[in-house]
């Protein structure tokens, strides 16, 4: 993995491991957050409703998985009756942005040539990749329990634990977006 600031903004060098990796991670959670979103209103037939995401009839509810709370929480936790308001008018455009997001990140990693993924990346497009990567992250970081020491969980960890690629994922992404933070800042 390399990233380098180059004018007029970043380049972002992937091996193709590591490509099919990241392309592969945020491709679930954007097949997530539009699966759940579907199953919230899988019978919309008001145009309006599909164009808007907004639909008066009820509020949207809060998701039950605790990773999709993390990546949609709660704007007011001390009330439920505006929570659930707010959520009615932001949670359509939030989940779309979002898997735009993340689109951009799947569909730059989709083909690797010669065994790598090269990509230039203007400032506003490299924000959004921050976004995506940020998102897939929280989500390992439910599913896995990730907290700020992992290093006694890693010390201790079976080579054989099916929890292994994940951790490597995540591992991955953090140095991603470490370093694409850095060549932003540089």
């Amino acid at each position: 993995m390399d990233v380098r600031r180059e004018a007029p903004g970043l380049v972002v060098s992937l091996v193709a491991e590591e490509a099919a990796i990241v392309g592969v991670l945020a491709a679930q959670v954007a097949a997530m957050l539009a699966e759940d979103n579907a199953a919230a209103d899988p019978d919309a037939a008001d145009p309006l409703v599909s164009l808007t995401g907004l639909d008066d009839s009820a509020p949207a509810e809060r998701p039950s998985d605790p990773a999709l709370q993390r990546l949609l929480p709660d704007a007011y936790s001390d009330d439920a009756e505006a929570a659930g308001e707010f959520r009615r008018l932001t949670d359509g455009e939030l989940r779309r942005e979002k898997v735009d997001a993340l689109t951009l990140l799947v569909d730059a990693c989709a083909d690797p040539t010669d065994g790598s993924v090269r990509v230039g990346l203007d400032d506003a497009v490299a924000e959004r990749w921050l976004q995506a990567i940020n998102d897939v992250r929280l989500v390992l970081g439910v599913r896995l329990d990730v907290t700020e020491d992992m290093s006694e969980r890693w010390s201790n960890l079976d080579p054989a634990d099916p929890q292994l690629p994940l951790l490597l994922g995540y591992d991955l992404l953090s140095l991603l977006q470490q370093e694409i933070i850095e060549a932003l800042d540089g």
